[in-house]
């Protein structure tokens, strides 16, 4: 009599849950192969977008991470299992984790911007927050610059698109400028024969491009003399080193003395 009972308390599950059960193997089992199916047309159309490589994966398991977590929520939904707490529980742990990683998420959301919106590209010469070197690597979080001596910077991607990015493309034509300050009586003429000797010198200016002298200050004792070559962005470190050097000793042939060292001399 007892194992009748059983017997029927088993049969009357079956008749409850059993149609509930295939149902939700049913749905399970088309919802992942439809969410296959999302994820490969995801990744065709990121991939036919262009968005950066390292982007794609990181967009296409997000993607397949949500929906089977609400496939699965659906599925437990079916056999009839109480999935508001479960949401609840989640909602709470994803509000604490936000929380504690506010900072590194706000990087992270920086990172996919760049690499959507693309401001710089590897290879560019950047200059943020008196940084200056060849982006060598974008990731998620943060930013990674080479200086030409070889030293590397790693800057979060927040601090990329909080400010002035001030971007020297490879293929851009681009100013070298560097401003310095001579006696104020000093010739102009001089100036700007020295400016144009040191640059018919320098291998990377842009010869269809004028040497350009502009006097930006003046002061009882001093002049602020601005001169700017064109080059490509490419060559743009190697021009404003040699820069320095060919005006040095064209200034000396010149005869222009700097205003500080005239102070010098006094002293």
């Amino acid at each position: 009599m007892e194992q009748k009972t059983y017997i029927d308390q088993l049969y009357n599950m079956l008749l409850e849950y059993g149609p509930k059960v295939v149902a939700a193997l049913l749905l399970l089992i088309i919802g992942l192969w439809v969410i296959r199916r999302i994820t490969a047309s995801f990744r065709t159309m990121l991939k036919r977008r262009q968005v950066d490589d390292s982007l794609r994966p990181f967009l296409a398991s997000m993607v397949d991470v949500g929906l089977k977590v609400a496939l699965l929520l659906m599925v437990a939904g079916q056999v009839g299992i109480e999935t508001t707490s479960f949401i609840a529980i989640f909602s709470a742990v994803a509000f604490a984790v936000g929380l504690a990683l506010q900072g590194s998420l706000g990087n992270f959301a920086s990172g996919v911007l760049i690499l959507l919106f693309r401001p710089y590209r590897v290879g560019d010469l950047i200059s943020v927050e008196d940084k200056l070197g060849y982006v060598t690597e974008i990731q998620i979080f943060n930013t990674i610059l080479t200086t030409d001596h070889g030293k590397k910077i790693i800057i979060p991607n927040g601090k990329m698109t909080d400010g002035a990015i001030e971007n020297i493309e490879n293929g851009v034509d681009v100013q070298v400028e560097i401003a310095l300050l001579v006696d104020s009586n000093t010739n102009l003429s001089a100036v700007r024969a020295a400016a144009n000797a040191a640059a018919v010198r320098c291998p990377w200016r842009l010869v269809e491009r004028e040497t350009e002298v502009v006097v930006s200050g003046l002061s009882r004792d001093d002049m602020k003399v601005e001169i700017a070559w064109w080059t490509t962005g490419a060559h743009y470190i190697h021009t404003l080193d040699y820069m320095h050097e060919a005006l040095k000793e064209e200034f000396a042939v010149q005869g222009i003395q700097l205003a500080k060292e005239r102070r010098r001399e006094n002293v």
